[in-house]
């Protein structure tokens, strides 16, 4: 055996060793995950995914009977689970909401940010009332749901966060200025975070839906669940996408083989848009 083939044995060794002593920290059954906006969607996909992975649940969102329903569901599952009214425009609701899961579960590993609403103006048409809906839901409670669990997640050495941004925060579209300025603070956002809250164990990252079979594309004048399905079918994975296509990303952003996957964000559109 040559000199090389010994160091070489002797480097891949030494990193099977180094390896071995490496915290791959990742999601647990048990483990409490929250997800706003679940009562719909991607949301009510992502709270029934993660039902069925064994998650403890706290599940937010201002339709009180459809995310008391989808509850309800995850309890079916075998899932302890929690539903609290709020609304995400509001900061007050969002710490108190937060304080409630805490005060019930103690801690938390994970936060979705998944609410989000988009109503549809033309640039020169939109309200400033519905800009600032928009960004407060959007944006501005993305960030306070984050910063209201984190200081249990820092004290805790561990959790992953993952906030839902759009297609629309890297590709233009007319009709929603207001949605795609909220949604690129997202992808923003997402980094800002990971880069000062990795230090703690906390994962940041991202997920980049394109359309997809849910009921905000089709609340767009004149969109039919037919019109939405073929527009798909000129994306080279031939389909728009489903809601659990992103409950599986959630899922595995918040694995083990995830854990070296921080201020990332991951474009989940069948190739509609191919990021550099």
């Amino acid at each position: 055996m040559s000199v090389v083939d010994i160091n070489t044995q002797n480097l891949d060794e030494l990193i099977e060793r180094e390896g071995a002593r490496i915290t791959r920290d990742c999601f647990r059954a048990g483990d409490v995950v929250v997800v706003t906006g679940c009562a719909r969607g991607f949301g009510r996909a992502i709270s029934r995914r993660m039902a069925r992975e064994g998650a403890r649940l706290a599940i937010f969102d201002v339709i009180d009977d459809e995310g008391e329903n989808v509850a309800g569901l995850c309890r079916d599952a075998g899932a302890e689970t929690a539903f609290f009214h709020c609304d995400m425009a509001d900061v007050d609701n969002i710490r108190a909401a937060a304080r409630a899961v805490l005060d019930r579960y103690g801690t938390v590993y994970a936060v979705v940010n998944n609410a989000g609403i988009n109503p549809r103006y033309a640039a020169l048409d939109v309200p400033v009332e519905v800009w600032d809906r928009t960004l407060n839901v959007n944006l501005r409670g993305t960030v306070f749901c984050s910063q209201a669990f984190a200081p249990a997640m820092i004290k805790a050495g561990r959790g992953a966060i993952v906030n839902l941004a759009s297609g629309r925060a890297i590709e233009a579209t007319p009709n929603g200025i207001h949605y795609a300025a909220s949604k690129a603070g997202i992808v923003s956002v997402t980094k800002t975070l990971s880069a000062e809250w990795g230090k703690h164990g906390i994962r940041v990252n991202a997920i980049i839906p394109a359309a997809s079979e849910t009921r905000q594309p089709l609340e767009a004048v004149g969109v039919t669940l037919e019109d939405l399905r073929r527009r798909g079918t000129a994306t080279p994975a031939g389909r728009v996408g489903h809601p659990e296509d992103i409950a599986g990303m959630v899922r595995l952003l918040l694995s083990e083989d995830a854990a070296f996957i921080t201020g990332q964000s991951i474009a989940i559109n069948g190739g509609r848009i191919m990021l550099p």
